[in-house]
């Protein structure tokens, strides 16, 4: 065991706990306290909350795996969409959904079109990419338990495991948004000093690209489908338009222009933080390994650390790892339990606020405990998990999001048809047929699109008070 290693990320699972336990009494206090951090979180501390919660452990790992196990275009593609989808969802969703005072997407979506059975499948769609997505921040959890301090993979995930439950539990939105924000500082700074170091280390960026390309030819080579480098770019734009556990952010923003202005810092510091893992880390893991074929790509970061840094370093760039996994876990069970909690047995169980705060601690121990079960034995690649998982939920959700926000003749039936075509589409055409990776996008989203203005047309007009109600969000 590194002993080194293992007291710097030590030190910093003890303090995301007691800033979770520091939390508890403001998170207790109200729904909205739990939930939206009582719409009050600043500029600064939201921008990098959204680097945190956006560049996950595969941000930190599986981007640098993939991108060395693949070359760097395919992850940059995704990289390049992720930062542009904060900077759409600035313009075409930050305002009006905060103007909307919903807490939640599955609360948006609810309010907006008034359906019981939409009210069910928006949360059940989310609970079921929300457990993949867990899945793939577990396993990345493990194996850097596994590389850096020399622990058992199980035994990694299951200390992770209990750390972020924790002080998700007691601190609710409050505590994910001030452990994101130290975790976003901690892991631009590791990224920074490592990006440098690595250049240093190989003799400055054009021995780097020599040493990576001699090493896999085709690491900056468009190798594949062209439709995987779209489907994998356009759907993380998609996913900043929708994606509950990012728009939470928006929720929590002091007011419309603070959240839009929270979304396009976020961009900035995501677009820097990609190129820096996705090329020069990536690259630089490449060339350390050589052409040697690794049993866990999503190692290839760790890879590099253990050439180029002592054993300080290694440790911080482990709680920065952490970091990464837990800020993402955080954010993901935070938005999952809601949405069992407020939109499933809320619904079902009408209570009072205290109970309902505390019906949510208990969600979130449940949904936790499910990740952990299905964590033990993950796939390859935790970014192509993630991503299709989220390919799933963009399917369903994304059409009904921004109709909802911005169509006013959008109706129940419509949002309704467009969830079950979106979502049951992606899925068949997954499970059922041979694509390019990704490419599911480009016909499941028009499917949903086509149900949404069906639907709509098929059924009478919203009231004249949900019209007045989205003409509102518009108004300045």
């Amino acid at each position: 065991m590194k002993t080194m290693e293992l007291s710097i990320i030590v030190a910093y699972a003890v303090a995301m706990i007691a800033i979770g336990l520091f939390c508890r009494k403001k998170a207790a206090s109200s729904v909205s306290g739990f939930w939206a951090a009582d719409s009050s979180v600043p500029i600064v501390v939201n921008m990098f909350c959204l680097l945190a919660t956006v560049m996950s452990g595969g941000g930190m790992m599986g981007n640098i795996g993939l991108a060395a196990a693949s070359g760097i275009s395919y992850i940059m593609a995704a990289n390049l969409g992720s930062g542009a989808g904060l900077g759409v969802g600035a313009l075409v969703v930050a305002k009006p959904l905060k103007k909307s005072g919903a807490k939640t997407v599955s609360q948006f979506i609810q309010m907006r079109f008034d359906n019981k059975t939409v009210g069910f499948l928006v949360p059940a769609v989310i609970l079921v990419a929300y457990t993949l997505y867990l899945v793939a921040q577990m396993k990345a959890a493990g194996t850097v338990g596994e590389y850096v301090i020399g622990v058992n993979f199980n035994v990694a995930l299951v200390i992770t495991w209990f750390i972020f439950t924790l002080y998700v539990m007691f601190g609710g939105m409050w505590a994910v948004t001030w452990t994101d924000f130290f975790q976003g500082v901690l892991m631009m700074l590791v990224t920074v000093v490592a990006a440098i170091v690595t250049l240093s280390h190989f003799g400055g960026y054009g021995s780097l690209v020599s040493a990576a390309t001699a090493a896999y030819p085709n690491m900056g080579v468009m190798h594949l489908p062209l439709s995987s480098y779209a489907g994998f770019f356009y759907l993380w734009v998609f996913i900043g338009l929708c994606s509950p556990h990012i728009l939470m952010r928006v929720t929590s923003a002091k007011s419309p222009f603070a959240a839009s202005v929270s979304l396009h810092s976020g961009m900035i510091l995501i677009t820097v933080f990609s190129a820096l893992t996705s090329i020069v880390l990536g690259m630089g893991s490449r060339a350390v390994i050589g052409t040697e074929a690794i049993t866990n790509n999503d190692a290839a970061f760790l890879y590099l650390i253990d050439e180029i840094f002592g054993p300080f370093w290694r440790g911080l760039t482990g709680a920065a790892i952490y970091s990464a996994i837990m800020s993402t876990a955080a954010g993901l069970l935070l938005a999952a339990a809601a949405a069992l909690s407020n939109d499933i047995i809320a619904r079902i169980h009408p209570m009072e606020e205290r109970r309902q705060t505390r019906m949510g601690s208990i969600c979130i121990v449940i949904i936790s405990v499910v990740v952990l079960c299905f964590s033990f034995n993950p796939p390859e690649f935790i970014t192509i998990l993630y991503s299709q998982a989220m390919a799933f939920m963009v399917s369903a959700l994304m059409v009904p999001m921004l109709a909802g926000l911005w169509w006013k003749r959008a109706t129940s039936m419509g949002a309704l048809l467009s969830i079950i075509g979106g979502g049951v589409s992606y899925a068949i055409l997954y499970f059922g047929f041979t694509m390019p990776t990704f490419s599911q996008i480009f016909v499941s989203l028009p499917i949903s699109l086509a149900c949404m203005a069906a639907g709509s047309y098929m059924t009478p007009a919203p009231s004249d008070e949900i019209i007045k109600m989205v003409e509102g969000w518009h108004k300045d």
